[in-house]
């Protein structure tokens, strides 16, 4: 059983450094606590991650389709990812330029490793990869741990993902 207590402890820092926290969360529209609470988890994710687990991750990238053979590769790509490769969704931003967010799941050094090949192919404009830590259970635990209702809730702005690239 997880031991998911709250427990109190003191913490030292100066005093500008309060007063930007207290005003961060005021912006959320948290309490301190919930946003040292969901700092302490992002840099613990960023440390699980950069170690190579189990993860989950979305990449996102924009793309001028009209770069030779740059579509067909990114769908040859995710055919040859296969049950890495989740779900994806394809949006066309304006007459030269569309969206891909891909959905992946696996260790995180290969998601990384996957980000890094799509994102320097000729024509990628820009884009990224968010990745999270998680447990993969098989196909039979995952849909028996998703056999009772609950809450998803939305992700929190400002994560940081290990890939990206402006250009």
């Amino acid at each position: 059983m997880k031991d998911d207590r709250l427990v109190r402890f003191g913490v030292a820092v100066e005093a500008r450094l309060l007063r930007d926290l207290d005003a961060l969360a005021a912006q959320r529209g948290c309490t301190r606590s919930e946003l040292l609470r969901d700092m302490g988890r992002a840099e613990v994710g960023r440390a699980k991650v950069a170690a190579g687990v189990p993860a989950v991750g979305a990449l996102t990238i924009v793309y001028d389709h009209h770069v030779r053979d740059l579509s067909e590769k990114l769908t040859q790509l995710q055919h040859e990812l296969g049950e890495d490769v989740r779900a994806a969704m394809h949006v066309h931003l304006s007459h030269d330029l569309c969206l891909e967010v891909v959905v992946l799941r696996g260790r995180s050094e290969r998601l990384t490793a996957i980000a890094d090949r799509v994102l320097a192919l000729r024509g990628v404009k820009q884009g990224g990869i968010e990745l999270i830590p998680a447990d993969l259970p098989g196909e039979h635990e995952q849909a028996a741990a998703h056999a009772h209702p609950h809450p998803h809730p939305a992700a929190r702005p400002g994560g940081r993902g290990a890939a990206r690239r402006n250009r």
